[in-house]
């Protein structure tokens, strides 16, 4: 039998797990530019998209809303571009790197966009 835990500790797992997505992208943003520092990244990336994923497994995100993806001038970097995907008009994720056009950026946010539509079909 799986146990079904209490939608308070689910609350405070994700917010926990929330939280330990933060300090690495914290940390990540401390390693010098590079191959390392590009994949920390990209592996942060991918956690705080499954940490999206649980929050709509356990109910605690609203059901599926229409997704948009909008890529934005960076502003770090000028003359390179970034990506937000929102629900609802909600942001919900961004690059974490910054592309040379908007066409880099927005097929990489489309990308991203794909595996978060197919995880919300779980």
């Amino acid at each position: 039998m799986i146990p079904i835990k209490s939608t308070d500790r689910t609350l405070t797992e994700i917010q926990d797990l929330e939280a330990m997505a933060a300090k690495l992208l914290e940390t990540a943003r401390k390693l010098p530019s590079g191959q390392d520092r590009h994949n920390a990244l990209r592996e942060i990336e991918r956690f705080r998209a499954r940490i999206t994923a649980l929050q709509r497994l356990s109910g605690m995100a609203q059901s599926p809303q229409p997704y948009d993806l909008v890529t934005r001038p960076c502003t770090i970097q000028a003359g390179r571009f970034r990506w937000d995907i929102r629900e609802n008009g909600r942001p919900i994720q961004s690059s974490m790197e910054s592309f040379a056009t908007e066409q880099e950026a927005h097929a990489d946010g489309r990308h991203e966009l794909e595996k978060i539509i197919q995880v919300s079909r779980l």
